[in-house]
């Protein structure tokens, strides 16, 4: 073979070779096209559409058998006749052009409070039905009618349409589909052997995380954000994933960018491991930095800035670690890395550098064996009490009522989550709590949370009225910072929004509401929030959380020094106002 006939071979393979490439790029993306297409399509019929069939169907094994199909469509010709084939024992009206007389037959489609279908919990404020219409109940406004229908173009000039209101009578959704089409659809789903391998499995379970926050997330006006967007690059990672492992991670991706601190992604009963060194860090002025050590084996030292992690910049380190946590403020986000980094299956080793050498370390502690010397109570100079609300129960703050009372200033530190201590907030308020519809629940009939003009409300003030003995002429701080989640900023709501007392921190982690929760197969359960709650004044606390009136950082020195900054500014506060009113009095 001659040295030009070599030279011409290679650059006939490299040819060859980048026009396999470009196809299977092509066909790729073809695919990635279709999925976020089904996953349109899934979405809509299974929570608006309103027939029998649609309603008994295994929705979760649906959506990974449909996408095992629709991944086998090599065009767009095959990909209409697919989507037709699946859909249309579930959608009886597409067996039929003529629609039918209503005399005798009453109309029936979806309502949604938050979401109910599909979801784990059964008991609680969020739950979903079919409502049947009759002269009695037709008292929804905004409800769909008898005809309407969502249009999704499969291809060039083919419209696929979706029903989202079906008539009834007696024998159940009109009209029917024909009970062979229907039972060997069903057949078909029971005999589905679930490969947690798979790429349809992975490609199934993104369909239907996807619709749950697609159609009943209640924050993507607050947000921002493109979930489509999020979709496809889920479709495409899930491409590359080879494993439930990664599947997880993806999933958790997948949902970090609708900041909601009550999202989590893991396995049912899988024994995560729950054990830490013997060290605790923070990220303190950009630094990675050791605050306690149980392990006086150890060559470190509080303060300490540790640089790398297994061999890896801290800060990147972190970076994958944030990547896949859903939070609202970066107060919450910072306090879940800083415990997921650390947390791990029992006696896992892993190192980290410090002043340039490497110190392997072991977690073995359970977090309950890492005693961080808080206190749950303690009286200062001037008549200052402090109250950890966090460890303080009930009815050890009632029995320090009578001392509260004649005391002069009073910290409540609300940093992490309450040991259910609204009551307190009764001894602070001078009237009873007004403030209406800071809880809402967005009623849903349409799809894509089209139209969403009606709320079931809520509020606290049965709960929230004055107690004695009233508290709110003392002088009162309260700490807070972004591990104050949920019911805490519930609390923070009521001390910021009535103006009881000074606030000394951070933000707060900006999630609040009753979470829901739905499982995926593989046993996956993801939790998340199903509500809207709002600041007492009507205006967003997702993403934002409750703000301080002084905010405060940690420094180096500070930890060194074993130093609460946070509580020493609160003391300084309260010690400057005792002054200042010893003076105006003398």
């Amino acid at each position: 073979m001659t040295l030009k006939f070599k030279i011409l071979s290679f650059f006939i393979c490299l040819s060859l070779m980048a026009c396999k490439s470009k196809n299977e790029n092509e066909v790729a993306q073809h695919k990635v096209e279709n999925l976020i297409k089904l996953a349109e399509i899934y979405g809509i019929v299974k929570y608006f559409h309103p027939s029998d069939e649609a309603y008994n169907l295994d929705w979760d094994k649906f959506a990974i058998y449909s996408a095992e199909e629709i991944l086998k469509c090599e065009n767009q010709e095959q990909f209409a006749q697919k989507i037709d084939s699946l859909f249309r024992p579930i959608i009886p009206t597409l067996n039929s052009n003529t629609p039918l007389e209503k005399k005798g037959l009453s109309e029936i489609f979806w309502y949604h409070q938050g979401v109910g279908f599909g979801m784990k919990n059964k008991n609680g404020p969020y739950f979903s039905k079919r409502f049947k219409v009759n002269e009695t109940n037709d008292t929804i406004p905004y409800r769909p009618h008898y005809g309407d229908t969502i249009n999704i173009e499969l291809e060039k000039e083919k419209v696929f349409s979706i029903p989202v209101v079906l008539l009834e009578n007696e024998n159940g959704t009109q009209p029917k589909s024909s009970l062979k089409s229907i039972e060997s659809l069903n057949s078909k789903l029971e005999n589905h052997e679930v490969d947690e391998s798979g790429l349809a499995f992975r490609m199934g379970n993104v369909i239907s995380t996807y619709n749950v926050f697609q159609h009943f997330f209640p924050y993507f006006d607050v947000l921002g954000i493109d979930w489509q967007k999020e979709l496809r690059s889920a479709i495409v990672q899930s491409f590359d994933d080879s494993s439930k492992t990664e599947h997880i991670i993806t999933l958790r991706k997948f949902t970090a960018p609708l900041k909601d601190g009550h999202i989590s992604v893991n396995t049912i009963g899988e024994k995560k491991g729950n054990y830490y060194p013997p060290i605790s860090w923070e990220w303190i002025q950009n630094k990675l930095t050791i605050t306690h050590i149980w392990d006086n084996s150890l060559k470190l030292k509080v303060g300490d800035e540790v640089t790398k992690i297994n061999g890896q910049d801290s800060k990147e380190y972190f970076d994958e670690i944030e990547s896949r946590i859903s939070a609202g403020t970066k107060g919450w986000l910072r306090h879940k890395s800083e415990i997921e980094s650390l947390r791990g299956q029992k006696n896992l080793k892993f190192t980290i550098e410090v002043n340039g050498k490497e110190i392997e370390l072991t977690r073995g502690m359970h977090v309950y064996d890492q005693n961080k010397g808080f206190n749950p109570y303690e009286r200062f100079e001037n008549n200052i009490h402090y109250l950890n609300l966090t460890l303080l129960d009930w009815e050890t703050i009632e029995y320090l009522l009578p001392d509260l009372e004649e005391s002069n200033g009073i910290i409540c530190d609300l940093r992490g989550y309450p040991n259910g201590q609204q009551k307190f907030i009764n001894h602070l308020l001078k009237k009873a709590d007004t403030a209406k519809g800071w809880l809402r629940i967005p009623k849903i009939v349409l799809p894509n949370q089209k139209n969403i003009t009606d709320f079931v409300e809520g509020d606290w003030n049965e709960m929230m009225i004055p107690a004695q003995p009233y508290l709110g002429d003392k002088i009162i701080v309260f700490i807070t910072d972004g591990s104050a989640i949920s019911y805490a900023e519930s609390i923070m709501g009521f001390v910021k929004g009535y103006n009881l007392a000074t606030i000394v921190g951070q933000p707060t982690a900006g999630t609040n509401g009753n979470f829901n929760t739905f499982t995926l197969p593989g046993d996956i359960e993801i939790n998340w929030t199903g509500m809207q709650v709002l600041k007492l004044d009507g205006t967003p606390l997702h993403g934002i959380g409750i703000l301080p009136d002084v905010y405060m950082e940690k420094t180096v020195e500070g930890i060194i020094n074993g130093k609460d900054e946070f509580l020493d500014k609160a003391l300084e506060l309260v010690n400057e106002k005792i002054s200042a009113a010893n003076t105006v009095y003398n």
